[in-house]
């Protein structure tokens, strides 16, 4: 499996201490990719954001275990195309047409907003009917993390967690459950439920 992965989703399972478990439950420890901006921006990005030693040091781990994707493979028209959508940036571009070439390949990214313009642009549906069932977002890596390590267990890492995220303030905490955890992170990501990888953990909302 090879994921390409942005800055955001990064700092915050490394601010949660999850990054090393979240790539070992979707057993992606070693192929993992990141842009040549990202190599460069996300170890200055975790010294501002993450106050934790043990933090800092699972970002450093998993650095070291990353490869940095080449610029030269991609095609710059459809590129262009993509930083042409609203809520699209270059970086964004980069991770989802590096993924769209290599068919068994995943995303991780903490973009929502990418993702819906992604999939609401017309002009993109190959690109985004190429990427269906293939991205992880923050919400369904924590999902994935309460169906392989446990809810007490994830709801605690995020407790203690020393980096800022809305999300995780509503759907983790002491007085917390574990269903409604999976129903607040479920609503954040349903609306993109045909880019989703492991879908299968979404909560359909009751009225349906």
């Amino acid at each position: 499996m090879i994921v390409f992965a942005d800055n955001d989703i990064l700092i915050k399972l490394a601010g949660c201490e999850l990054l090393i478990p979240f790539c070992e439950a979707i057993g992606a420890s070693t192929d993992i990719f990141v842009t040549e901006a990202a190599r460069r921006a996300i170890p200055k990005q975790g010294k501002k954001k993450l106050a934790e030693a043990e933090s800092l040091e699972q970002l450093k781990v998993f650095m070291e275990n990353t490869k940095t994707m080449q610029q030269a493979l991609l095609q710059t028209d459809i590129l262009d195309q993509l930083v042409e959508t609203p809520n699209i940036d270059g970086g964004e571009a980069f991770l989802i047409l590096a993924a769209y070439n290599e068919p068994n390949s995943k995303v991780a990214t903490g973009d929502r907003r990418c993702l819906s313009s992604l999939l609401n642009t017309p002009a993109l549906n190959n690109i985004a009917n190429g990427l269906f069932g293939r991205v992880y977002t923050l919400e369904t890596a924590m999902l994935i993390l309460i169906e392989k390590l446990g809810f007490d267990f994830v709801n605690q890492q995020v407790i203690n967690r020393c980096v800022v995220d809305g999300t995780l303030n509503l759907a983790f905490g002491s007085s917390r459950s574990m269903e409604h955890a999976k129903k607040c992170l479920s609503s954040y990501c349903s609306e993109l439920f045909p880019l989703l990888s492991d879908s299968h953990l979404i909560l359909k909302p009751s009225y349906q």
